[in-house]
């Protein structure tokens, strides 16, 4: 798993969307090397699922709580 804090602007999300241009917000439907966007409903909370992310194979994940930041490679 890589490491790597960010918490970053527009501009340093983009570069890495160019390295990483596989996008989900899907846990069940992560491939390997993907950048996972944490959405939130009614009913539940993405972010939850920030770590799990990267345990499936997502080598990035955003979130919008920082509660959630348990691991170095999480943007929020």
């Amino acid at each position: 798993m890589l490491i790597k804090f960010l918490n970053m602007d527009i501009q340093s999300l983009y570069q890495i969307y160019k390295q990483y241009p596989n996008i989900t917000t899907d846990t069940r439907k992560i491939e390997k090397d993907s950048i996972f966007f944490a959405l939130k409903g009614a009913n539940f909370n993405g972010n939850t699922f920030a770590e799990q992310a990267l345990e499936i194979g997502a080598r990035y994940v955003v979130i919008d709580e920082e509660i959630y930041k348990k691991g170095n490679n999480i943007s929020w």
